[in-house]
């Protein structure tokens, strides 16, 4: 499972570095979120809350600085903050949070290239969506603000995602929530979806940096997690991927999966390192096989995206793709 992010600078960079690796054995090829999407959450920021008419900025961000563009971040204590103006009690409609006209583009070339031979047939194009509180939670300072942003957040997610669904036939797409902070408005934003578009949800620790905002003990939360949404979403969630740290190769933190319940959707353990490799990578799952007999399938634990210089993201492919031939 490709997560959301990939080193490129164009869809067709990333359709055209991916397929060759993984062909048919994701279950979609990302266009890689290029540009202002490459930071995530930050693609919210900067085409929403810093443009909107109701809104002002309450603290500047400290920029991270080495190269990297003026709104990101040095740390998760120096994000940027957006309240409401004086008097403002709810904020004015959003029309468009910008991600189905940059699905509509990069699909016209992943059909291109499918016709081209380059994309297997029956791979499914991947958009990767933050959920609400992930995009409003940490660019404000208090919780009254962060409803009115989530209010206003879902809203417009909402028909963004039905015009996904209206812009890419059902059968070549697929759907993943990136979670970070929340599984709460699973519902609201899962029943535009139709049933024949598989829904997933990549369950979060932060990558700022590389570094998790706090590492996980265990996967106890993230199976609680995966439980309550498969419990409150109108249709069924085919996939949640999970967090495994490259220095948790131990039963203790697989053991939570005892208590998962979530009928046949698969279980991506996020468990693909690149600086211990395959052999790093083979080890961990074969501890995650041990606890988890349902659908399996292997990633990393974040986006590929935001690669350090020295790391190659073909030999990353390569071990995500010798890693999904062991299970």
């Amino acid at each position: 499972m490709l997560i959301g992010g990939v080193p490129g600078n164009s869809a067709e960079e990333v359709f055209r570095t991916v397929a060759p690796i993984l062909g048919d054995l994701a279950i979609g090829f990302t266009d890689g979120e290029f540009g202002v999407r490459r930071f995530w959450i930050y693609y919210v920021v900067v085409n929403t809350w810093a443009k909107h008419p109701d809104l002002e900025l309450i603290r500047p961000v400290v920029p991270a600085g080495r190269g990297l563009p003026d709104f990101v971040p040095k740390d998760y204590d120096t994000l940027q903050w957006y309240g409401p103006k004086p008097g403002v009690k709810k904020l004015s409609r959003i029309e468009t949070l910008g991600y189905p006209n940059e699905a509509a583009a990069s699909y016209k070339v992943f059909c291109r290239l499918r016709d081209e031979g380059v994309i297997p047939q029956g791979v499914r194009f991947q958009q990767s969506l933050p959920f609400p509180d992930d995009a409003c939670r940490l660019f404000t300072n208090n919780a009254q603000n962060v409803d009115l942003m989530v209010d206003s957040y879902v809203d417009v997610m909402k028909r963004d995602v039905a015009r996904l669904c209206e812009i890419i036939p059902h059968n070549d797409l697929v759907i993943q929530w990136d979670i970070n902070w929340e599984t709460v408005a699973l519902r609201e934003l899962n029943a535009p979806i139709p049933k024949a578009v598989p829904v997933g949800m990549h369950l979060c620790y932060g990558d700022l940096h590389h570094k998790h905002f706090k590492d996980p003990a265990d996967l106890a939360t993230s199976v609680s997690m995966a439980n309550k949404a498969q419990e409150a979403s109108p249709q069924p969630i085919s996939h949640a991927q999970m967090s495994v740290p490259r220095h948790r190769s131990d039963d203790a933190y697989f053991a939570p999966l005892k208590n998962l319940r979530f009928g046949n959707g698969t279980v991506y353990a996020g468990l693909v390192h690149y600086t211990d490799g395959a052999e790093g990578s083979l080890r961990r799952l074969a501890t995650f096989k041990r606890h988890c007999s349902g659908p399996t399938g292997v990633a990393t634990e974040c986006g590929l995206g935001r690669r350090p210089a020295d790391q190659s993201l073909k030999k990353l492919l390569e071990i995500h793709r010798d890693v999904a031939a062991a299970i």
